[in-house]
């Protein structure tokens, strides 16, 4: 039993370092298209304001809710996996 925790525990630190990867990846790639966008339609004004708006804008996304299935799909899988073994 000790050994199966000692698996969630070091499965969820390396979910959770994946989490962050894949988070602040995304954030980055949507502050370069942001920036492309600004710079394609040639718009004036404050650049940062507007970069700053269109993150706020991708934090409330569903997109950004998506990258929690980085935790969902591999301890769904080792649940299910645990469940067939045991009571099929």
């Amino acid at each position: 039993m000790f050994g199966f925790f000692r698996l969630i525990l070091i499965l969820l630190v390396v979910l959770t370092v994946a989490y962050g990867t894949v988070s602040l990846y995304s954030r980055e790639m949507r502050r370069a298209k942001l920036k492309r966008r600004w710079q394609e339609k040639g718009l004036t004004g404050d650049r940062s304001a507007f970069i700053q708006r269109g993150l706020k804008q991708y934090d409330r996304s569903f997109r950004r809710k998506l990258i929690l299935l980085v935790y969902i799909i591999p301890l769904g899988a080792l649940a299910f996996l645990v469940y067939v073994i045991n009571f099929m």
